[in-house]
């Protein structure tokens, strides 16, 4: 019978199926699949021409045939089903089904914006494609993004390079084709012929080893390992590179270029400066990673197909050590930690090679919870052959440690562990429904529920039987959206296709069990002591840079949240919409438009104004009656975008972007009059802020605080100081102070408040508290100050414990005073505050699976 595993939000077809088909059905598998989906079009509710067979794979006796969804033409995001067969009877019989189907895409397919539109578009309407370094944008064609309101067609872009602060690129951008607005937003880094010859290796660590190489014609040797099982039926080889230093923004994404050379020695020994680059270390584990998918899973390579593995090392970040590796697509990337070359650990290099592998079967989308299973699955294989490998007990509290190699004996390896899948968490007590903005939605953060999960399992039944039935899981059963539930799903199908015993499928239950991951678990545990006002919101910000990272705008008894609705975990509500509410009359209403976008609100005493983003171009608009009033456009020139408004007294700030780039801060006054406070050539702006007759932004490459006195027309600057990738965040003003975030996220993510005097900005400083603390975001005014706090370590993947918003008095945190005290006492991470009137405070509450917007009159202090 179906599983009752359909969703209220946005219509689709069963998540998984068993037991539909009794008889043997003729043909291929794929021949099989296709007449199953047909016979039982009822269940499924999509025709089966709508269905693109993508491929078929095979575990054991067991198949898998894939099928894409598409809509009049138009792939789906993530819209994937498996069909899993067995072989019976001189045909095949159909024992299952399983993925992501959405029945009721009603769509348009024919794009009202132009893709070359859609192109300059993303770079105008979000801040931080701007600033990245040697960006390279690649052209996907158009994609239907599902959604609660028939679907949403976008055109699909991948932005690769790397950030201002230094981190990765990879940045999945879908532009809504009907508005021209981003429609979704996410960084899809997985943050990793001569004649054969035996040489030497110096690992790291002072042991050799002996590794396979080349002999090339001049007599030199070449980290290239002909010798696999892949060589003889592909050519697929084993290849180690060294980027000597180059900078990962330019190997990132595609193949391995002609100016990063292969890792090469004069004789059949490699040490030294192939030591210490690490190329020994990844050409050995790369091996053991290939050799264990051949020999434990049954898998030809990274692939699936014998393709070759290749592998770039030594890469630097502005010729410093990158502390990072990763898969970007195509091959793996490993930079330093302390010295220590990342490929040290063969569970890093596993790690990231298995990301390639899920990429190439289960696909699962790098956001939320697919991402974190994403992430789970690569922890899980990555250790499992580590402790192969190294003789490592699974009953060793050790066993778990992801990464604890990698400090080279200076740490306790508890200590340099980065994550461990012992670490007993749940999903009803301990999952962080993270915002989008910080680790993609929690895909570190939330990886040990699920990956602690397959790991109790290998504890529990024999290590090679759990390895396959997970392997088979992912490669059979698992489509880009699934989730925690769909993994217990998939394992327990898997487990079961293998006819493993009663007592392995109880070791099953009890491991999926023992960290909460059964039907319904979103909607269990945990309390807040706030006033919901936006239930199971996605706040606008984790989409676009640039707008305003706080939970709603506050101007008296009125707010406005500025929230998406942009994939198929939405709340069903527009597709960008801002909901305006009275905190006394607990009334709120939409401001949403058809084909268009709103999204950025303002508010001040008479009237709310906002960015609208349709196919004809990118204005701002306004409604009056502090938004009760019609939408009426107040600026929407040809040829320009303006975006990031603020308005005071009937005064409106904007940014105004030109084709080419520059982008202007303009000042609109209250008579109509129009002045633009950059006049200069080549400016650049962000992060706009006005208030008492004050404007600020960030300008420059991020690194200038301006400050533009509207009475006299002066502008004040001072340049930020600090390392190399510092740049500012945010920006929020009070009467008399400008108040400022510094980010820098290089090595490990850090911020800083600053603030300054509006007459004065050379008198900049950072505030003595908060510090040492990683601010997410804060919210200011003259009576208060509220920050919330970022988890590093959350976004590093070990996470510590949900993040708060704490409170004080302005005028003692400008004193130097730590006299902080919370806002709310909820059990789940706070974040975005937003400060009104007294101590009205509005904020994000992720307590339960879900991001709501909450409100409290008070703060409520200690909560001892």
């Amino acid at each position: 019978m179906p599983a009752n595993v359909t969703t209220d939000r946005v219509p689709v077809a069963p998540a998984m199926t068993q037991g539909l088909d009794d008889a043997t059905r003729k043909g291929t598998p794929a021949e099989a699949a296709r007449a199953h989906l047909k016979a039982h079009q009822d269940t499924y509710q999509v025709p089966v021409s709508d269905l693109q067979t993508l491929k078929t794979t095979k575990v054991g006796k067991q198949s898998a045939v894939r099928f894409q969804q598409k809509h009049n033409g138009v792939p789906v995001l993530g819209a994937e089903y498996a069909v899993q067969t067995e072989p019976a009877d001189g045909g095949q019989k159909v024992t299952s089904a399983t993925g992501t189907l959405y029945t009721d895409l009603t769509v348009s397919t024919t794009p009202k914006v132009t893709e070359a539109t859609a192109k300059q578009r993303m770079f105008s309407l979000d801040s931080r494609l701007g600033t990245v370094k040697g960006a390279k944008t690649a052209e996907h064609g158009l994609v239907v993004l599902p959604d609660s309101h028939g679907g949403t067609l976008t055109w699909h872009f991948t932005v690769t390079g790397a950030r201002a602060d230094g981190g990765p690129v990879r940045q999945e951008v879908y532009v809504d084709a009907s508005v021209g607005g981003i429609a979704l937003s996410y960084n899809n880094i997985d943050a990793a012929d001569a004649a054969p010859v035996t040489a030497t290796g110096v690992r790291v660590d002072g042991t050799e080893v002996q590794l396979n190489a080349n002999r090339e014609a001049d007599g030199s040797n070449t980290l290239v390992d002909s010798t696999r099982d892949m060589y003889a039926r592909t050519g697929g080889q084993i290849r180690t590179y060294d980027a000597q230093r180059k900078s990962y923004t330019l190997v990132a994404g595609g193949p391995v270029t002609d100016d990063i050379p292969l890792v090469k020695s004069s004789t059949d020994r490699f040490d030294g400066a192939n030591t210490g680059s690490g190329a020994v270390d990844a050409h050995v584990n790369a091996a053991k990673v290939y050799e264990y998918l051949k020999d434990q899973l049954g898998r030809d390579g990274v692939d699936g197909k014998g393709g070759s593995v290749y592998s770039v090392v030594n890469v630097a970040s502005s010729g410093k050590d990158y502390a990072n590796a990763f898969w970007d697509g195509s091959k793996m990337v490993y930079g330093h930690m302390n010295g220590v070359p990342l490929s040290v650990g063969l569970d890093v290099v596993g790690h990231e090679m298995t990301h390639g592998v899920t990429e190439h079967a289960a696909g699962l989308v790098y956001l939320n919870q697919s991402g974190a299973l994403n992430e789970a699955i690569s922890d899980y294989f990555g250790n499992a052959m580590e402790t192969a490998d190294k003789g490592i007990a699974m009953s060793d509290p050790t066993s778990g440690l992801v990464g604890e190699y990698l400090c080279n004996g200076t740490k306790p390896v508890e200590d340099c562990a980065l994550r461990d899948l012992n670490d007993g968490r749940d999903a009803q007590k301990d999952y962080k429904p993270i915002t989008l903005d910080i680790d993609n939605g929690g895909v570190h953060s939330n990886s040990t529920i699920v990956g602690g999960a397959l790991w109790d399992l290998r504890k529990n039944v024999d290590t090679k039987l759990a390895d396959q039935i997970i392997y088979r899981a992912a490669e059979n059963y698992l489509t880009p959206l699934s989730g925690f539930t769909d993994m217990r799903n998939a394992v327990t199908l898997a487990a079961k296709s293998m006819k493993v015993s009663t007592a392995d499928l109880a070791a099953i239950d009890k491991a999926f069990g023992a960290h909460g991951i059964e039907q319904g678990w979103e909607q269990k545990g945990g309390t807040h002591d706030g006033t919901t006002i936006g239930a199971d919101v996605l706040p606008a910000y984790e989409v676009y840079g640039g707008v305003d990272e706080q939970a709603a705008q506050v101007n008296g008894d009125v707010y406005a949240i500025s929230h998406g609705d942009a994939i198929a975990w939405d709340a069903g509500s527009a597709a960008f919409g801002i909901t305006v509410g009275r905190f006394d009359k607990k009334s709120q209403h939409e401001l949403a438009q058809k084909d268009a976008y709103l999204l950025d609100p303002s508010l001040d005493d008479d009237r709310i104004v906002f960015t609208r983003i349709t196919a004809d171009g990118v204005g701002i608009y306004q409604a009056g009656d502090q938004g009760q009033g019609k939408i009426k456009k107040l600026v929407d020139a040809p040829g320009v975008d303006e975006t990031e408004p603020v308005t005071e007294n009937g005064a409106l700030a904007y940014i105004r972007t030109s084709p080419d780039g520059e982008q202007d801060v303009m000042l609109r006054k209250a008579d109509g009059t129009t002045v633009d406070v950059t006049p200069e050539s080549g400016t650049e702006a962000s992060h706009l802020a006005m208030k008492n007759g004050t404007i600020a932004w960030a300008g420059g490459d991020g690194t200038y605080l301006y400050l533009y006195d509207i009475a006299t027309g002066k502008t004040q600057n001072k340049r930020i100081g600090g390392f190399l990738f510092n740049y500012i965040s945010d920006i929020q003003l009070t009467s008399d102070h400008v108040f400022y975030r510094i980010t820098n996220t290089f090595l490990i993510p850090s911020t800083v408040l600053g603030s300054a005097p509006v007459d004065d900005v050379t008198r900049m400083a950072d505030l003595r508290y908060p510090s040492n603390l990683f601010v997410a975001q804060f919210s200011v005014n003259d009576t208060y100050l509220a920050y919330s706090t970022y988890d590093v370590w959350g976004g590093l993947g070990a996470w510590t414990g949900p993040t708060k918003v704490q409170v004080a008095k302005t005028s003692d945190v400008l004193a130097g005073l730590n006299d902080f005290s919370r806002v709310s006492c909820s059990s789940g991470s706070q974040l975005a505050p937003s400060l009104g009137d007294g101590q009205r405070v509005v904020w994000l509450d992720t307590t339960a699976a879900a991001t709501d917007v909450v409100t409290r009159s008070t703060f409520a202090g200690s909560c001892a």
